[in-house]
């Protein structure tokens, strides 16, 4: 009698960890989002696409809007392009409960969202998540790897491509913010 229990068993022990390991990735996902919330200033700096050994630098404000349930959060950007010229761009950014996919990409429906596969992601402090996916830069294929960290008062989203898989990453832009609300 014993003997067909186990099973049962096993099976009860192994359900309930999947549902402990989806719950927690749901309430890390949520407070990944929760941290992109508020006010962040510094900078963006990024390679020139028309001189790749030239590297430009905006003074750049980030507004995060984390949703009312936490499923994601808008990301307002405003970036000083010179005097008298002001540039902004809005985001939707949302990592799925289970912390394998994030959906990334304009808000104001311009353009199709992106969905990353997840490549690493650790929760709480700091947050680091690395995400990747196949897509297009500078007109050419390439791989595209985004890693955002959260490490209390400082945000940094690196992205970096590589047109063959055997070759290195390169740098595209990062922007590194400190909260300031």
């Amino acid at each position: 009698m014993l003997g067909s229990l186990l099973p049962i068993a096993a099976m009860l022990l192994l359900h309930g960890s999947q549902v402990r390991f989806t719950t927690q990735s749901r309430s890390t996902a949520k407070a990944l989002h929760g941290a992109l919330g508020g006010t962040w200033t510094g900078t963006l700096r990024y390679r020139d696409y028309q001189d790749s050994t030239r590297f430009v630098s905006l003074p750049t404000t980030l507004q995060g809007t984390t949703a009312a349930d936490s499923t994601g959060v808008r990301l307002d950007f405003t970036y000083d392009d010179g005097p008298g010229k002001t540039v902004r761009s809005s985001d939707a950014f949302s990592l799925d409960a289970a912390a394998r996919a994030l959906v990334w990409g304009s808000s104001d429906g311009k353009r199709p969202p992106s969905t990353f596969s997840v490549t690493q992601f650790t929760g709480g402090k700091p947050f680091t998540l690395v995400v990747e996916r196949d897509g297009e830069d500078d007109d050419r294929k390439a791989r595209i790897r985004e890693t955002l960290s959260v490490n209390g008062a400082e945000l940094r989203i690196l992205k970096e491509v590589r047109f063959d898989a055997k070759a290195p990453w390169v740098f595209r832009h990062e922007y590194r913010l400190r909260h300031s609300s």
